[in-house]
């Protein structure tokens, strides 16, 4: 089917760009910074836009099948408003053009489960991200996902745990709402992407995804994820 990816050029978009075209599809993706190279060597359509834009939304959704966000901003003390602004404006054009399959990224934090294997130092530095560090930014995915599932798309909502850049020998798992583990793999994370687009079992539902047989440094992962993006001028994938 043919694609369109937001959030394309980011870390995680990169990778599911290229799974999507390893699996078959056409990839039309959408990114404020098409030249840079990060798209570069495979059959994607690049295009330039901002997916809080309903003109670039335009422009990225003719055609398309599918509808996939792997949008990601940095921590930050000031109000967040990325996932919110573009799930808004996706959602409505998405109706209005009959565009009915939809993925969004989210994050596990939202769920209200937590993971009993977990350590009281591990809980303890979760708490601290979601209510400090991370405040802002994961208010804002709770309004994409109140947006998102007040819809009738055919959506559905991904989960993953903290994300790290871990080796090609990684293996995941899905399960609905919650799942146990410390950390997703970004290649896992877009390989479970794809793997929705081919299935209905998850449509109006959250797929929890984590990483089952490796995980890297926790907070090496949170500086790399969460605060090391402030110091770059393009935080925005």
């Amino acid at each position: 089917m043919l694609v369109t990816v937001l959030g394309a050029n980011g870390p995680t978009g990169r990778l599911l760009s290229k799974l999507l075209v390893y699996a078959g599809h056409q990839v039309r993706a959408l990114t404020r910074h098409p030249d840079d190279g990060g798209l570069s060597g495979l059959d994607i359509t690049v295009i330039s836009g901002d997916a809080t834009r309903e003109a670039d939304l335009r422009r990225a959704f003719k055609g398309a099948e599918a509808v996939v966000s792997v949008l990601g901003t940095p921590y930050s003390k000031d109000p967040v408003t990325l996932y919110s602004e573009s799930a808004r404006a996706v959602t409505t054009l998405m109706q209005e053009q009959g565009l009915r399959r939809l993925v969004v990224t989210s994050s596990a934090v939202l769920s209200t489960w937590r993971d009993p294997a977990r350590s009281w130092l591990e809980r303890t530095v979760l708490l601290r991200i979601v209510d400090s560090m991370g405040r802002t930014l994961y208010d804002d995915m709770r309004r994409m996902e109140e947006i998102v599932t007040a819809t009738d798309l055919d959506w559905t909502i991904m989960r993953p745990l903290g994300l790290a850049d871990m080796g090609a020998s990684t293996r995941w798992a899905v399960a609905e709402d919650h799942i146990a583990g410390k950390q997703t793999a970004r290649r896992d994370l877009a390989a479970a992407i794809v793997d929705q687009l081919g299935r209905t079992d998850f449509i109006h539902k959250t797929a929890a995804v984590a990483t089952t047989n490796e995980s890297v440094s926790i907070p090496a992962t949170i500086w790399r994820e969460g605060i090391r993006p402030k110091l770059v001028k393009n935080p925005r994938r």
